[in-house]
C-alpha cells in the first residue's frame, strides 16, 4: 500500500480523522485490486437508494443540503456516472 499524507490548505500535514483516512485506503486499495467490471458493480451496490436531502449542524449553524435532478436529462445519474468513470480511466 502506498503512504498517503493528507494536507490542509496551507499544505500542512493533517493528523485529524485517521481513522476515516484509513478507511478510505482500504477501500482505495481494494477497487484497485478490481476490473472495471468489479468497480461499476460495487459502485452500484453501494449507491445510496434514498434522497440525497439532509440538514446537518456545525458549530450553531444548520447547513440544509436538498438535491435536485433535472427530469427531462438525456442520460440518469448512474449512466452518468459510470460514464464519467469510464472515462477516466
Amino acid at each position: 500500500m502506498t503512504d498517503v499524507i493528507y494536507l490542509d490548505e496551507y499544505g500542512n500535514t493533517v493528523d485529524d480523522g485517521a481513522e476515516i483516512h484509513e478507511l478510505i485506503d482500504g477501500i482505495t486499495d481494494m477497487l484497485a485490486a478490481m476490473t472495471k467490471a468489479e468497480r461499476l458493480n460495487w459502485f452500484r451496490k453501494s449507491q445510496y437508494p434514498y434522497p440525497i436531502n439532509f440538514q446537518t449542524e456545525i458549530d450553531g449553524t444548520v447547513y440544509s443540503v436538498n438535491t435536485h435532478f433535472d427530469s427531462t436529462a438525456s442520460e440518469s445519474l448512474e449512466e452518468k456516472a459510470e460514464r464519467i468513470i469510464l472515462k477516466n480511466l
